[in-house]
Formats: structure tokens, C-alpha cells, sequence
């Protein structure tokens, strides 16, 4: 994407710059002002803007070519900013305090009472206190409901109120996603899709969700609601107790595996136990999982034809990989033909952290993103600091 050096674009040039040192770091001066068109010198000024904030940081000095000064080389900050994710489960909630290159500080988990916002400021005020961090050094908070049918907040309006609501109570930024949605966005950040143009995220959890990126940009469909993957109907057969077809929940959800332990409201915690405890069980939801999602899949490249599809979830490791070698061999579908240069089908390496470190990378995501600039909901009787001001606001 090609900036403006005018200045009423200054916002959207130094989100601009600030990505591509996101995602091309280590990257000096001289590279952005080469990819984004602007003058050397407002590269310069913006990078100033930057470092004082603590978003980027300057490492050793690459020598470019033969002639000319050495440059200094640019990455995001490990140091100085901060983001907070936030997961709400049926009975608890999780948090969890990432710096900007990706690594946890540390976590905590809540019962969820009656005052959910209130529960939630007082567990971010002892995450912060614990690591000594200001809550000036926040660049906001993502946030994500585990149960797309939570029982408080059960549809998108009214979890968009709750964010506001919750950005009120805590003075930051906050950001909402689904699960699938905020993993694919550290994908991108961080992670396998760092240099994917298309892909698409599957997360095995309660519900199978999935998040579409084209073009480096997650799709977010209409009134931004998309990515129920499991709602797909996979079989021909129809229930017995509604009359409808099979869905890929019905089969490959953790709510599956729960109804075969017949345990409904099992958490997370006791169905990864049940490897070791019942292994026939996990193997018997294995078998009934492995043929409603290769059909999935072969939907999903048919229809899209991504570079990769990329699998991660709340299951742990071990049982993810059971699961992929189920899915083994894969329907041929349209994704066989041309070149490939990537797997069809990828692992999560951090399975069991990348919920909760995708929740957290949301403030920082939607701050960059070029197509839907200030999806945040900003505090509304609070100032913002000047870094969430750089970002979060169109100057």
C-alpha cells in the first residue's frame, strides 16, 4: 500500500510505517521509504514518534551495500508497551499480559460473577501490579467470549455494548474479536502466516470457528459476523431430535467430546485429561470427527483455495495431533493443482498459548489495519496516552 505524504494523512502513514515494521522487521528507514513511497525525512519523523512511545525499538546496524552509512534496524518494542487479552468462559475468565514482540508476562484467571466488568478490572489491576507495569504502558485490551451462545452476552450487539462498557470501566482501549479471528491476526503478526497472503485459521473449540484472510486482511463479513465454520452441515443423515442435517459441531466440536464422555459441562481442563483417563473415548470422537472435517476442509479449498489452512485450538497438543494424522489422506481438491510452496495443512506450534496470545495481539492488529482503521472501543471520559493516541485516533 502506497502512502501520502500530505499531511492530513499523517495517522494513516505512521500506522502504515508501523506495520511494515511489524511485519518486514528487521527493517531499516531507508527499506520503508523505499516501499511506501514517503520522503526519507518523514519516515524519520514518524520512527521518532515511534521510539518515544516504546512501539519500536532500534537494533544493531546492518551495512547496506558498499556506499553509504550504515542503518540503524527497526523492530516493535519488547519493552515499554503492553497488551492485555482477555477470554470469557461460561464460569471463569482468563488474562494474560503480552509485550509487543509476542511474549507473556504473565496470566491469571477469575471467577466470573455478577459484574463481570468489575471482576475483570480488579484481576487487571493485580496483573499489572504483579509485573510492575503502569497501565499507561497499555496499548489496549483484546477481548474474546469462548461460547458463541454465552449465556449473558449471547449475541454481537450485545457484546459490543459489554466492550464499551468494559473500555469505560478499565480507562483502555478494547478491541473484540472471536477466538479464530484474533489467532489468525498473531498469525499474521507473528507467527506461520507472517509472509502468507491468504490463509485460513481453524480453531477447535467449544465450536469449530474459523477466520478467511485474503489479501492480509481477515473477513469479517456482514455486520462483522463470520467464521462459524461449525455450523457447516457435513452429512446427509438428519437428527434424530430436530429434524436437521449433520453439522461439523455435531462431530468435531470440544462440545462433541464432551457429549461422548456424557459430561456436558465438562471445561477445558478435564477433557484434556481424557487421553490419559479415557482413551477409547477421545478415540471414538477421533473416528467420528476425522470424516466431517476432511469434508470441511475439501469446502474450504474448493471454495477459497488459500495457501494453507492453519489448525490450532483449546486442546492440547497431543490431541490436535491425533487429529490431523485422522485427517490423513486429504480429500483431493482444487488446492493439488499449480505450485505449492506450503504444506495444505499447518500446526499451530504454541497450541496452548495461542488463544490467549491472539486475544492479546488485537489492540495492536486493529491499530495497523489499513481497510477498518479504529475498530477500538475507546474510553469515553478517560484521555488516551500518547502512544493509544498515535494509533487509535485520526489526527
Amino acid at each position: 500500500m502506497q502512502a501520502s505524504n500530505s499531511k492530513q494523512n499523517k495517522a494513516l502513514n505512521l500506522r502504515l510505517v508501523l506495520s511494515h515494521i511489524a511485519t518486514l522487521s528487521p527493517i531499516s528507514r531507508a527499506e520503508i521509504a523505499k516501499i511506501t513511497g514517503l520522503t526519507k525525512q518523514t519516515i524519520t519523523n514518524m520512527v521518532d514518534e515511534l521510539l518515544a512511545a516504546d512501539l519500536v525499538a532500534e537494533l544493531g546496524i546492518k551495512k547496506e551495500g558498499t556506499v553509504g552509512k550504515p542503518s540503524k534496524m527497526l523492530a516493535l518494542s519488547g519493552k515499554g508497551t503492553y497488551s492485555l487479552g482477555i477470554r470469557v468462559f461460561a464460569q471463569h475468565c482468563q488474562l494474560a499480559m503480552y509485550n509487543l514482540t509476542n511474549e507473556k508476562l504473565g496470566q491469571c484467571q477469575i471467577e466470573r460473577g455478577a459484574s463481570l466488568e468489575h471482576g475483570l478490572e480488579l484481576a487487571m489491576q493485580a496483573l499489572l501490579a504483579d509485573y510492575a507495569v503502569e497501565p499507561g504502558d497499555l496499548l489496549g485490551i483484546g477481548l474474546s467470549f469462548v461460547d458463541q451462545f454465552d449465556h449473558q452476552y449471547p449475541n454481537h450487539q450485545a457484546r459490543q455494548d459489554f466492550t464499551q462498557l468494559l473500555a469505560d470501566k478499565l480507562n483502555q482501549p478494547v478491541v473484540l474479536e472471536t477466538t479464530a479471528a484474533a489467532c489468525a491476526a498473531c498469525h499474521m503478526l507473528h507467527g506461520e502466516a507472517r509472509g502468507l497472503n491468504s490463509f485460513v485459521y481453524i480453531h477447535l473449540g467449544l465450536q469449530v470457528e474459523s477466520a478467511v484472510v485474503f489479501g492480509r486482511q481477515i473477513m469479517l463479513g456482514h455486520n462483522q459476523l463470520t467464521g462459524a465454520m461449525g455450523e457447516i452441515f457435513v452429512t446427509p443423515e438428519t437428527s434424530d431430535k430436530d429434524g436437521e442435517l449433520g453439522r461439523l459441531n455435531d462431530f468435531a466440536s470440544l462440545d462433541a467430546l464432551r457429549s461422548q464422555a456424557r459430561q456436558p459441562h465438562m471445561d477445558l481442563v478435564g477433557m484434556a485429561a481424557l487421553l490419559d483417563s479415557q482413551p477409547q473415548l477421545v478415540d471414538k470422537w477421533l473416528e467420528q470427527a476425522a470424516e466431517p472435517m476432511r469434508i470441511a476442509i475439501h469446502m474450504l479449498e474448493s471454495v477459497l483455495n488459500t495457501q494453507t489452512i492453519i489448525f490450532g485450538g483449546d486442546i492440547t497438543p497431543e490431541l490436535l495431533d491425533l487429529l490431523i494424522a485422522r485427517l490423513r489422506p486429504l480429500i483431493p481438491s482444487i488446492s493439488q493443482y499449480g505450485e505449492r510452496d506450503v504444506p495444505r495443512i499447518l500446526k499451530t506450534p504454541n497450541v496452548q498459548d495461542i488463544a490467549l496470545s491472539g486475544v492479546a495481539t488485537l489492540p495492536l492488529h486493529s491499530a495497523l489495519d489499513m481497510h477498518q482503521p479504529y475498530a477500538a472501543r475507546l474510553p469515553q471520559l478517560a484521555e488516551l496516552t500518547t502512544k493509544q493516541a498515535l494509533l487509535f485516533v485520526a489526527n
